[in-house]
């Protein structure tokens, strides 16, 4: 064996020293840049999914328009757009509380409605708007659309407990221009 081979590890030369160190750099660079695209992917998908999210809310509400008739006839409520409304029944308590809800009064004791715009209230829950829907087997159906910070939140609803609570928080009410149009009354003659 010569003098100057050591069994075992080859020796180490300041030239294969280079190369580990810089093999190092380039593995932790690769795994930075790794972390970096995926960061950059997850921004991405989420601002899709927000951006697509809003586009169909948008091109949602493009088919409804603001209720700008709100009235109570006893037990009958009418809510409409200009001159076509639709007029449907609810029971005592509902117009009640929508008569209420019109004159913004709370009578001796807080009703179910107004506990209800309270907790949202208290909770940091805004009540966006309220959208009647639709119109099957008789029944008229509405929804309630919530948001807290970047939750939202819609809730299928009477759409008297709708326009109650709509009323309550100073939020808009909406009609499907569909629903006017195949159900809606000319209220103007």
């Amino acid at each position: 064996m010569s003098k100057h081979v050591k069994a075992g590890k080859p020796k180490k030369t300041h030239k294969t020293r280079k190369i580990k160190k810089k093999t190092r750099k380039n593995k932790t660079f690769w795994k930075i840049e790794r972390v970096v695209i995926i960061l950059a992917a997850v921004f991405l998908v989420s601002f899709l999914s927000f951006a697509a999210l809003a586009l169909m809310e948008y091109m949602d509400m493009n088919d409804y328009v603001e209720a700008d008739i709100v009235r109570v006839i006893d037990t009958t409520v009418v809510l409409g757009n200009n001159c076509t409304a639709i007029v449907a029944q609810t029971s005592e308590e509902r117009a009640r509380s929508i008569e209420l809800g019109l004159k913004d009064e709370i009578e001796i004791r807080p009703n179910t409605h107004d506990i209800f715009a309270d907790a949202l209230k208290s909770f940091n829950v805004t009540l966006e708007s309220v959208t009647v829907d639709s119109f099957r087997d008789g029944i008229y159906y509405a929804t309630i659309h919530l948001k807290r910070d970047n939750q939202r939140l819609r809730l299928d609803s009477k759409p008297s407990d709708a326009i109650a609570l709509s009323l309550r928080t100073d939020s808009p009410l909406y009609i499907k221009k569909e629903l006017l149009r195949s159900q809606g009354q000319n209220i103007c003659k």
